[in-house]
């Protein structure tokens, strides 16, 4: 099999010749520029021959053209950190401009799609990230809780501005060369009450996944953060991969293969790999999770970000024990 065939076996929860895995991280620095983005990607592709690459853009990609103010790195994810959001106040919602997908900061992430499509196609399947509308919405406004239960209405109407921009994203990146999206939402858990998880979370992706994939791309969900809804986001179309943090929270693989058909992307609690003495540790570790979980659809991989602190010599060591599984 390629990695075309082994990855769309996996998502189907059919047996595949090699047990598949994808690794990711940020790319501080590189991440500034399409070229540098190109160049942090193939490099790292080259290095760790993941299944199935995921874009990393940098973590405030999508509020850089609203007026967010950037500063440097998280020492431990690599993602930018935001020194000024573009919502201060409740009224700045009002006065909110409409920004275009195709120029300014996305337009930059299209671009570096384009060059990474050029050297992957055929070769290796890729997924562009995108924030769920309500992330974006939450990384504008610090307060956006408090400020929707003060305004709904004016909220809901943003978000809805935020999910047409997003569609228009995700159109471009599919566009340029992606294969599918990673998907990624902060609040599908208790942050948000479950009619409000439904009403801002719920909704707006699925009118993304709907309105801005073809019947041929794929889509993989990222529930970040601790219990998050699995079984609602189960629900959601066109849904072929979910990724969560299954070794730090609920449920965990086995629980969630009960509530989900599609694959399974977990396994590999790279968080804590920093601060394991011994390599072979981490070789246990990834092979326990793999005899724990006896099922198919299981797609190696980090439940969030690789931490800039795990070396290559981890990374290496970790890929090593994948590729010696027996697929089951």
């Amino acid at each position: 099999m390629d990695k075309f065939e082994r990855i769309n076996k996996a998502f189907k929860s059919e047996p595949t010749d090699f047990v598949p895995y994808a690794l990711w991280k940020h790319f501080p620095e590189y991440d500034k520029t399409p070229e540098g983005l190109l160049k942090a990607h193939m490099e790292f592709q080259k290095k760790f021959d993941s299944d199935v690459m995921k874009i990393s853009i940098h973590g405030r990609t999508f509020v850089v053209d609203f007026g967010a103010e950037l500063g440097g790195y998280n020492p431990d994810s690599g993602s930018r950190i935001c020194i000024k959001q573009p919502i201060q106040d409740i009224d700045d919602w009002e006065t909110l401009e409409v920004v275009d997908s195709n120029s300014g900061e996305l337009g930059k992430q299209i671009k570096a799609m384009e060059l990474i499509g050029r050297e992957t196609e055929g070769k290796i399947p890729t997924m562009m990230t995108v924030f769920s509308p309500f992330m974006v919405a939450s990384q504008m406004d610090a307060k956006i809780i408090e400020h929707y239960n003060q305004n709904p209405k004016l909220i809901k109407g943003q978000i809805k501005m935020l999910t047409s921009l997003l569609t228009d994203f995700i159109k471009g990146a599919i566009n340029a060369g992606a294969n599918g999206i990673f998907l990624a939402t902060q609040h599908f858990n208790n942050r948000l009450e479950k009619q409000s998880r439904r009403e801002l979370e719920f909704d707006p992706m699925e009118s993304l996944i709907k309105n801005g994939l073809k019947a041929d791309n794929f889509c993989v969900i990222h529930l970040h953060g601790d219990n998050p809804d699995y079984e609602l986001a189960s629900q959601l179309p066109h849904v072929t991969a979910i990724n969560w943090h299954d070794q730090q929270t609920t449920p965990n693989l086995t629980e969630a293969r009960k509530m989900y058909s599609g694959a399974l992307l977990g396994g590999l609690n790279t968080e804590i790999w920093s601060q394991i003495p011994k390599l072979s540790e981490i070789g246990e570790k990834i092979i326990s999770v793999y005899n724990t979980f006896k099922g198919r659809g299981l797609i190696f991989s980090p439940g969030c970000v690789v931490p800039q602190p795990v070396g290559e010599e981890q990374l290496t060591f970790a890929v090593k024990t994948i590729k010696n599984l027996k697929p089951n």
